[in-house]
């Protein structure tokens, strides 16, 4: 299963059920301005546990913004889905009760695609029968038993004081399994420029890596991935992070405050400003706050501000306000959940959060996504 791609796509809000045997047209991630034919797909499966439950295939169509889904009734673990598709596309498959999260990751695309393993294990399903899905099973065999084995030392070090050895041991297992998974997808792009798979690979990566290593990647992508919307979504955010690169002035913005009242980021000129981007809804962006508000405590009156800018939208508004006030956070907020968009997020080239930026009282960015313990490093150095 591409882990990673789960914190993008967000099914949860289907707007359409499309049944068996009915003709599902769809725009593809990899969609170009001139459209192919839409070409029959089948899906064929057998998967043992599954017995006589439902099945569930839901696509997510990008260009019309809605999200689409094929149902069948399993018979005894086998069922069948039919429909066409105008190109290749990642989508998520169901097993039973589709809250129950029991799912796994696989490419529809034209041809006969065949689904086979077990309830059980089904990170570890042979897909088969087109070109992009048996790559991608490959590659899962690869990554699986990694993933598996990281998030084996994952519980064991949640439970470890940090200062132990053996936390520190575990973490350094962690990472080169990390490592090791990210090497893989990086040889991948690199040898697979034509492949969805690569692109879907780069567009998790190219935040969490050196700015010309991924402009590289993404270069080396054929003409038809760049034209895609993914594609097309890396090439904003590289040009994002160029202009938000440390050593760069930080992009002045007006937003507005929880009034309603204009708020810049030139009115902290002269301060330490962490710009931080978050959401009432977003679990690591909170946890985060007992952190930020003793950094805060221990330098506001140093020189030191925060300025929060959330991107949740206007529906949200009052979440937004109850959320600063729940977590008791005394500094500056921002948002313009009033157009329903958040461009100061794009300008800085943020997603996913949380993200933050610490710039200096002359409008230089000093660093991007630092750890509270960097971060009140050179706190300290800068202003004691």
């Amino acid at each position: 299963m591409i882990r990673q791609l789960a914190d993008h796509k967000n099914y949860t809000h289907m707007k359409k059920v499309v049944r068996i045997f009915l003709a599902l047209s769809f725009i593809s991630v990899g969609a170009v301005a001139q459209m192919p034919k839409p070409a029959s797909f089948k899906i064929t499966g057998n998967i043992k546990g599954l017995q006589n439950e439902q099945v569930a295939v839901v696509i997510h169509n990008q260009i019309a913004n809605k999200v689409d889904t094929l149902v069948a009734k399993s018979k005894g673990g086998k069922f069948l889905l039919k429909g066409k598709t105008q190109g290749t596309d990642f989508v998520n498959i169901y097993f039973g009760d589709m809250a129950s999260r029991k799912m796994a990751y696989f490419y529809i695309e034209p041809g006969n695609i065949n689904i086979s393993g077990n309830m059980d294990s089904l990170s570890y399903l042979q897909i088969s029968g087109t070109q992009t899905n048996e790559k991608y099973t490959q590659t899962q065999a690869y990554l699986v038993p990694i993933y598996d084995r990281r998030s084996a030392l994952i519980q064991k070090i949640r439970v470890l004081d940090e200062k132990s050895a053996e936390y520190k041991d575990l973490g350094n297992q962690i990472k080169a399994k990390t490592d090791s998974v990210n090497d893989f997808k990086i040889n991948f792009i690199k040898e697979n420029p034509d492949s969805e798979i690569s692109l879907g690979y780069l567009y998790v990566l190219q935040d969490n890596m050196p700015l010309n290593l991924a402009e590289t990647l993404y270069n080396s992508l054929s003409p038809n991935l760049k034209k895609a919307s993914q594609g097309k979504y890396i090439a904003d955010k590289l040009a994002a992070n160029k202009t938000v690169a440390i050593g760069r002035k930080a992009p002045d913005f007006t937003s507005s405050d929880t009034t309603g009242a204009p708020i810049k980021l030139s009115d902290f000129k002269g301060k330490y400003v962490l710009l931080e981007f978050w959401a009432h809804w977003c679990v690591p962006c909170r946890a985060q706050h007992p952190h930020m508000k003793a950094t805060y405590e221990k330098f506001k009156d140093k020189g030191f501000t925060i300025l929060q800018y959330s991107i949740d939208v206007k529906k949200d508004e009052k979440k937004w306000k109850e959320a600063i006030v729940k977590d008791g956070l005394n500094w500056p907020q921002a948002s313009d959940l009033s157009t329903g968009k958040a461009p100061v997020a794009e300008l800085y080239g943020v997603q996913p959060i949380p993200d933050s930026f610490l710039i200096a009282p002359d409008g230089t960015i000093l660093g991007r996504r630092l750890s509270h313990k960097a971060l009140e490093e050179m706190l300290e150095k800068a202003l004691n």
